[in-house]
């Protein structure tokens, strides 16, 4: 870890972050605002919900605004420094919880209640309407985000929820919204709606259960079922759906191969939940999903075969790169030997890195938008022969 310190309503904060993350990522478009409105509110409890990194809160926490912050993250790739954070400074008064939404926090009211807008209105929504819950009768809701992520759509619903609703527009496409008063009837006392998907691919059927803010919320990805039309499974051994979303591949494996074990692995909760759900809908005794990073679980077993439909955005930025970090990921968790099958569009580069990570490499299955990738590692001969004496 390495401890960057970035500027932040009027103030520094420092954080700690694992070297391949840049401030650019950590700070979101609206942070620097949040954190000057913040700033001049002083909340003494502060709730900060579906934040890439918590920066806004640990700026509170960090500069005396608040006495109490929690955090609901949505994704442990950002908890986890944060949680780090929060001990190497030694901060008292924070808390970090691994959940979907304002209903994941603790029982208790909050002066000001942070929304972070996400890609799926949906979501924003529902978040928007569970913070009603968590807020003070007096207390504000800030929702903050770039207008190119579809913030200006949730002033509407803001409107709908709030008597009062103040629009400021900052540089850069940024909006922040302040709203206070929420109208009666309005909030939202349940999780976020789940959706039961069934389909039958290359003969075999599967059920999984997809929500707001999930890979493919509405229904199977097309990659996904090229994907899943072209691989080859083991009769036995340990499958690993990396970066699972609501868990279709690693359900799918399950049911096909009883014989096996399937791990299903995401770093988000709610996919995580889902994929859970999924396997108990199924009655798929051989399949579990676990909330991990990837480089942990990595360190900790071996798999026969990977199988995964990578992201290609950050946010809405498309990156590349994260294709071959799932690649060097999947590499670490096959171990000696094992198979890899890797879905993406055609246009990203990523033979040059599955020759240098696997022994064959060849191109299984494509069509005009996706390309099935199938990479082999074998034990050398050298290491045969090592085996053998």
């Amino acid at each position: 870890m390495v401890t960057t310190h970035v500027a932040l309503g009027g103030e520094t904060v420092a954080f700690r972050h694992p070297p391949d993350l840049s401030s650019l990522t950590i700070i979101a478009p609206g942070d620097p605002f949040l954190a000057e409105a913040v700033g001049r509110r002083r909340p003494k409890r502060l709730l900060e919900v579906a934040s890439g990194f918590g920066v806004v809160g640990l700026a509170a926490l960090e500069n005396g605004w608040s006495d109490r912050v929690v955090w609901v993250m949505r994704d442990l790739i950002g908890a986890l420094p944060l949680r780090e954070t929060l001990e190497a400074e030694r901060l008292s008064g924070g808390e970090v919880i691994l959940g979907e939404g304002p209903l994941d926090a603790s029982d208790e009211s909050f002066d000001v209640v942070i929304v972070h807008q996400q890609q799926s209105r949906a979501l924003t929504e529902t978040l928007i309407r569970q913070a009603l819950v968590r807020v003070e009768t007096e207390g504000l809701i800030l929702v903050a985000g770039a207008v190119k992520e579809g913030v200006s759509g949730s002033e509407a619903i803001l409107r709908e929820v709030c008597e009062v609703v103040e629009v400021t527009a900052w540089g850069r496409g940024v909006r922040i919204m302040t709203a206070r008063k929420p109208r009666p009837g309005r909030a939202l006392h349940d999780t976020a709606p789940r959706r039961r998907h069934r389909a039958e691919i290359a003969g075999t059927t599967v059920d999984w259960i997809t929500t707001d803010g999930v890979f493919s919320a509405d229904g199977l990805d097309p990659a996904t079922e090229l994907l899943l039309e072209t691989v080859t499974l083991p009769h036995k051994g340990r499958i690993l759906d990396f970066g699972c979303g609501a868990g279709v591949i690693g359900l799918w494996c399950a049911a096909r191969m009883p014989d096996v074990t399937v791990t299903m692995v995401d770093s988000d909760v709610a996919s995580v939940r889902c994929a859970e759900e999924g396997a108990r809908l199924n009655a798929l005794g051989n399949a579990r999903a676990l909330l991990s990073d990837g480089a942990l679980l990595a360190s900790e077993q071996r798999f026969d075969v990977v199988i995964t439909n990578p992201p290609v955005h950050r946010g809405r930025k498309c990156d590349p790169t994260l294709v071959e970090g799932f690649a060097r990921a999947a590499a670490r968790a096959i171990g000696r030997k094992g198979r890899l099958w890797l879905v993406t569009a055609p246009t990203v580069p990523i033979r040059r890195a599955l020759e240098e990570l696997f022994t064959d490499v060849r191109i299984a299955a494509e069509n005009g938008s996706f390309r099935v990738w199938d990479a082999i590692r074998r034990p050398s001969q050298r290491r045969e022969r090592q085996v053998r004496f």
